[in-house]
């Protein structure tokens, strides 16, 4: 038969450690939480070799009192929680009395607080006495796996070791930013925030000055406070985003949809957004305490929260829409801003003298055309500058907002084909087709069965040329098939919109130009297409003053 028997205290510590303290940049995580806890303003943290050698985090909180510093690191003491009803509101960073001993447990670690010191290896106290009489609380973790070599053997490479140790004093950086966060790597200076409250300058620390001044406040509302990026501004990893729920960082794909979907449109394929987001929740409706290193958490009402995020990102996205020209710029803004500038037509390689256009009073505030330049350009003038837009993004933006309005709305509008034309398809796409053929028909698509892996094409939406249907339905129905939820109808309008608008190359008469730069101003969310690309380039007239050296 099978012996039982109780593992060796020193074997446990280590098993529990394991839950704990993964990495290098756990000690970190675990030790700044302390930190925090304490109501520090200041901690510095210093990491050589990568973690392995030592980590050393300073802080000037509160302390811990010489008498208990020992009990600090026995496992389960804390001073966060005495009762058992306190787990159902627990507003502290730490809070489960694991971190000072699991370290210890596989590192040798020296503490300082309050005039007292301690040094313990493996769990074992090695020394306690007197110490420096400092502000807060000093922790310096050394050779750490030094008594469990299996785990060093798991740990990465030296540069990503640093990089998960960054991550983690960046994403407390840019959450606390009246904490001033110190960290060196080595030696050299690896972050550096201010600690004066102010978030755009924690973002410009950690990810520079031109980041930090693209970057959207998320104000006036309730839950959701941080910033996100404007939609020009988007990496090709998620590395950018930090989500927080009480100042904790945490790890939820429904939130991380939820923040996402809210840049539906704005970004290509493959592009995230920069954020960092803290929702502020009531203690009672979270419960931290379900992942061992408190990285998850669980909401009581997850739809109310993922709700919260997307109406705080929404409405900051939203105050970042250029300023529609026609409904807020009088007449005398654009005269006064041509007054300045001669009008010209491109036109080949030559620019011409063009007459004056001068909009009556139903468009003065419209942007006026000036020309095409390049294989799909068109130049306008506005109040603000001079514009260049890109006729294929723009006019996608125009006909997809059209078709969002056609399914909202149920009014639909197709025109049939001459020449009905037959498409062949896999059987996924014809499952498809058969799933959303009413909707698809609300957006002007309109088919028949034709065979078993077969339609015939009867109808398409107004705006698209007939000669476009046979490619507008492979990828529309392709769009559908990958795509479940709400998304899927918009992916598809996308796909029909972008195989009716204008192409990139395409020559438009003037008055084609004035209506399409018409229809964008007056389009919601117009800075870019329903794929993500930009729609326009703005030079305001105050950067061509000062590049041309112009003192009016």
């Amino acid at each position: 038969m099978t012996e039982i028997h109780v593992l060796a205290p020193e074997v446990a510590d280590a098993i529990a450690a394991g839950e704990v303290v993964e990495r290098p940049a756990s000690v970190v995580k675990e030790l700044v939480e302390n930190a925090l806890d304490a109501d520090a303003r200041r901690i510095g943290i210093d990491v050589r070799g990568a973690g392995r050698t030592s980590i050393r985090v300073s802080d000037d909180g509160s302390g811990i009192p010489a008498e208990e510093l020992p009990l600090a690191f026995v496992r389960h003491a804390t001073s966060k929680v005495t009762a058992l009803s306190d787990l159902d509101a627990i507003t502290s960073l730490g809070f489960r009395g694991e971190a000072l001993a699991s370290i210890a447990a596989v590192a040798d670690v020296e503490g300082t607080s309050a005039g007292a010191r301690i040094h313990i290896r493996a769990g074992e106290v090695i020394e306690h006495g007197a110490g420096p009489l400092l502000t807060g609380v000093t922790i310096e973790v050394r050779d750490l796996f030094a008594n469990v070599p299996a785990r060093l053997k798991f740990l990465k490479s030296d540069a990503t070791e640093v990089a998960a140790i960054k991550d983690v004093v960046t994403a407390f950086a840019l959450l606390h930013p009246h904490v001033r966060f110190q960290l060196t790597i080595d030696g050299r200076a690896a972050v550096s925030s201010a600690g004066d409250g102010d978030r755009r300058r924690a973002f410009a620390s950690v990810h520079g000055a031109a980041v930090a001044a693209e970057m959207l406040d998320i104000v006036g509302l309730p839950l959701v406070s941080g910033m996100v990026s404007q939609p020009r501004l988007s990496r090709g990893s998620r590395d950018g985003l930090v989500l927080a729920v009480n100042g904790r960082p945490i790890t939820s794909r429904p939130l991380l949809y939820a923040l996402e979907d809210c840049y539906q449109g704005r970004l290509e394929r493959g592009r995230h957004p920069i954020a960092a987001i803290d929702i502020g929740i009531d203690a009672a409706l979270v419960d931290v305490n379900v992942h061992p290193a408190k990285r998850e958490v669980r909401f009581r009402d997850e739809g109310a929260v993922f709700a919260a995020l997307q109406r705080a990102v929404r409405s900051a996205l939203g105050a970042s829409e250029p300023v529609r020209y026609q409904t807020s710029q009088p007449a005398s803004a654009v005269a006064a801003a041509r007054a300045h500038v001669p009008q010209l037509v491109v036109h080949g390689s030559a620019l011409l003298p063009m007459e004056q256009d001068v909009p009556s009073p139903a468009s003065a505030g419209v942007l006026r055309p000036i020309g095409q330049v390049g294989p799909g350009y068109l130049v306008a003038e506005g109040p603000q500058g001079l514009v260049l837009v890109d006729q294929h993004a723009a006019h996608e933006r125009v006909l997809y907002n059209r078709l969002l309005e056609r399914l909202r709305t149920g009014l639909g509008a197709s025109q049939p084909l001459l020449m009905p034309q037959a498409v062949d398809l896999e059987p996924s796409l014809i499952a498809a087709a058969a799933d959303h053929r009413a909707d698809l028909a609300t957006l002007g698509l309109e088919y028949e069965e034709f065979g078993p892996r077969s339609l015939r094409i009867t109808a398409v939406p107004v705006e698209m040329p007939a000669g476009r249907a046979t490619a507008a339905v492979q990828e529309t129905l392709a769009a559908l098939s990958e795509t479940r939820g709400d998304q899927a109808m918009h992916k598809a309008a996308a796909a029909l919109a972008c195989h009716s608008a204008v192409r990139f190359g395409d020559v438009l008469e003037l008055a084609e130009q004035r209506r399409l730069l018409a229809d964008l101003e007056t389009a919601e969310e117009s800075i870019t297409c329903p794929h993500g690309r930009p729609t326009r380039l703005v030079v305001e007239w105050q950067e061509l003053t000062r590049h041309f050296r112009r003192n009016y």
